[in-house]
């Protein structure tokens, strides 16, 4: 007589078979685990985008700030001691400087490349209580500067920088035509000074262009040097007093 084998146990005469899956329990804690770890990820995620983009975007101001004031330096450092006339028919330079801001004629302005320009770099107050540098432009190539009073078009403007300490002008030379001409070097010298900084620059009434600017900008204090040529443009219209 055959004897049939049956490969489960017996407990309590009922086969127990071997577990081969996950329960319905199990899966659904499972899934909920998954959840939350693509959640933990999609939120880490939004936050580093958030955090790159304004770490970019300050990158990117930055670097757009550095460049405007490369291009007003490279104008401020080639201004030209531009000779007019006053309302009397007195020679002097047109340049003006005050605490606030300064005009001048420059080689490389930032608009009209390859020709030259009256500029104007002021500060400007905002509503919130800080400062924005601006630059002003009228390019010189359909006009003729012959006298300070001259009206010119500024058609062309450019905030230099945003939200700043509020900005302070000063400018290093000589205090006229005669104490350049005396020949001092230094203060101190019997007769008078030598070059001195000043906070108002008036090209007209002193005959004499400045030979530096320094622009204060908070704790940050940038000087530009202007090339030495006021003399021979000068001296090509009037003899040294």
């Amino acid at each position: 007589m055959a004897t049939c084998i049956n490969r489960g146990r017996h407990r309590g005469g009922r086969a127990i078979r071997a577990s081969g899956g996950f329960t319905l329990i199990e899966l659904l804690i499972a899934v909920a685990i998954f959840g939350m770890v693509v959640g933990l990820a999609t939120l880490s995620y939004s936050l580093y985008s958030k955090q790159w983009s304004g770490w970019r975007g300050g990158f990117d101001r930055t670097e757009a700030r550095l460049q405007r004031l490369d291009l007003v330096t490279t104008a401020l450092e080639d201004a030209i001691p531009w000779v007019v006339r006053d309302e009397t028919g007195q020679l002097g330079f047109y340049f003006l400087g005050r605490d606030e801001g300064l005009t001048l004629v420059t080689g490389s302005p930032v608009f009209t490349p390859h020709a030259m320009a009256v500029v104007r770099v002021f500060r400007e107050a905002t509503a919130t209580g800080t400062w924005n540098l601006v630059y002003e432009e009228a390019p010189l190539t359909a006009v003729r500067l012959l006298y300070a009073a001259q009206i010119l078009p500024f058609s062309h403007r450019m905030v230099v920088a945003y939200d700043i300490p509020e900005p302070v002008f000063r400018y290093y030379g000589w205090e006229n035509l005669l104490a350049r001409n005396q020949g001092d070097t230094a203060p101190g010298v019997a007769g008078g000074q030598g070059p001195q900084w000043y906070t108002d620059y008036d090209g007209i009434q002193r005959r004499q262009h400045p030979e530096r600017i320094a622009i204060e900008l908070g704790q940050m204090h940038a000087v530009f040097f202007v090339p030495s040529r006021a003399d021979s443009s000068l001296l090509k219209y009037v003899p040294p007093e």
